[in-house]
């Protein structure tokens, strides 16, 4: 509840959501404002480089030049035989003097060198950070993220066979936003922002998918599918020996199935909650050398407890006829092999397949199995990982910033329904009429923000 009992349009304790969110923006901005510390030292540094050299190579010059000259004012005396010794000395001198130079341009050019790869090290480790500390807030994103963008966000968990090994299953948990538009905005796009992000789950240690699966694995065994109208032999064989207008007769043809049991599971698609796509392969490895099947599910169906209402999955198949791909589409859309079809066994195969792709519906499991792979915005600006890994961080914030706005009006609220100016205040129902309260001072928030140009602009999105 808000501070004056009046209910909260969320369920969470949006108070330390934004704490974290605060922090969060807080730290990244330290690191970028410390890149820039490190960039301008290390342009600073290479211009003194350019200088020391200089320097250096001018004493050389002089150097050569002043002994040059001592010479030519003396070349009759130093010629002569009692004083060889002696210019033998100075030419000495002359080559010492010369290689000590070389030695120190050398040697501070090699310092240099490794100073200027300690601060691009440095700012490498402070990109990795940043990028960690984005993942860990993302992958709590039920969470994070205001409940406006949780509404339109469009979740995709993926497991495809590994191409490179063919063993395990190589498996991404997407999540892309559709327009968000803040609760008390006038415009339809008013705090709208377009992004994308990706996490791969390593599954080393995930019972099921850590290792290739056949159809029989998940407890289906004898499941016939169906590849489409196929003349029976017997037809083909008399249509052979069919002379004249006969031969043009139309061929009988009838259901043709095969027996799943010996199909490996290449790849899974559960998108949104709402449909669920097999690819079977013969072979396990999903080529368009072999046998494909593409199942989808609407997974409402898979729950249904009318099987009159339930949704037919869909079946496409996919053979090679003289080396080139043919599909049949939509196979239960076809009377006679829907009628010889064994639907429930049908929808138990995906029924089973889908129990265990919900595992990866755990936040928990993303969080400490989970690689943040990719962050974008607009579909185009890659934040994760080239804008960051290139030291930009422009694009991050705008996101942030867009985040804050999603969570302003929330903001706003709290401040008008808070007794204590300068306060956000949330209260929680424990029962028995025990409360508990939740604050965080305004100032608070606005002093970690304020530290930096990029926080400033986050605090005035934010409302604060």
């Amino acid at each position: 509840m808000y501070a004056d009992y009046s209910p909260l349009e969320d369920d969470r304790n949006l108070v330390d959501v934004i704490k974290e969110f605060v922090d969060l923006v807080s730290r990244i901005g330290r690191l970028d404002v410390n890149n820039r510390k490190l960039s301008s030292l290390a342009s600073d540094s290479d211009r003194l480089r350019q200088d020391i050299i200089a320097s250096i190579k001018h004493i050389k010059t002089d150097t050569t030049f002043t002994m040059e000259k001592f010479h030519d004012e003396h070349a009759d005396l130093l010629s002569n035989e009692l004083l060889t010794k002696g210019a033998a000395l100075l030419l000495d001198t002359k080559r010492s003097l010369s290689d000590l130079l070389a030695n120190t341009e050398s040697g501070f050019d090699e310092q240099h060198s490794k100073y200027r790869e300690k601060i691009t090290a440095r700012v490498v480790e402070n990109n990795s950070a940043a990028s960690t500390l984005v993942q860990g807030w993302l992958s709590g994103d039920h969470r994070s993220l205001p409940r406006t963008i949780l509404s339109h966000l469009d979740v995709t968990i993926s497991f495809s066979l590994d191409k490179k090994t063919g063993k395990n299953y190589d498996i991404v948990r997407s999540a892309s936003s559709a327009t968000v538009v803040d609760p008390g905005a006038e415009s339809n796009s008013a705090g709208a922002l377009q992004f994308a992000y990706s996490f791969r789950i390593d599954p080393t240690e995930l019972e099921f998918w850590n290792f290739r699966r056949n159809i029989t694995e998940l407890g289906i065994k004898d499941l016939m599918l169906p590849i489409g109208m196929k003349a029976p032999v017997s037809e083909k064989i008399k249509q052979k020996f069919r002379f004249g207008s006969h031969k043009d007769a139309e061929v009988n043809k009838e259901p043709e199935f095969v027996k799943a049991d010996g199909y490996f599971l290449v790849s899974v698609t559960l998108q949104g909650g709402k449909t669920l796509a097999l690819e079977l392969s013969r072979n396990g490895s999903g080529s368009q050398d072999t046998d494909i099947f593409r199942i989808a599910y609407d997974i409402a169906s898979l729950t249904e407890q009318n099987p009159d209402r339930a949704t037919l999955p869909r079946i496409d198949y996919t053979s090679m006829e003289e080396n080139n791909p043919a599909t049949e589409s939509d196979l239960l859309q076809i009377a006679e092999i829907k009628a010889n079809s064994d639907i429930p066994k049908l929808r138990l195969l995906g029924a089973a397949v889908l129990s265990r792709s919900r595992t990866l519906q755990d936040p928990q499991l993303v969080g400490s199995r989970g690689k943040l792979v990719e962050l974008r915005i607009h579909n185009e600006d890659v934040i994760i990982p080239s804008a960051l890994q290139e030291g930009d961080y422009s694009s991050l914030f705008k996101f942030l910033g867009s985040i804050a706005q999603s969570y302003s009006p929330f903001v706003k609220k709290m401040q008008e329904k808070t007794p204590v100016k300068g306060e956000l205040t949330l209260r929680e129902e424990l029962g028995g009429g025990q409360r508990k309260e939740y604050s965080v001072r305004v100032e608070e928030l606005r002093t970690q923000l304020r530290e930096t140009e990029n926080g400033k602009s986050v605090a005035l999105a934010l409302g604060i």
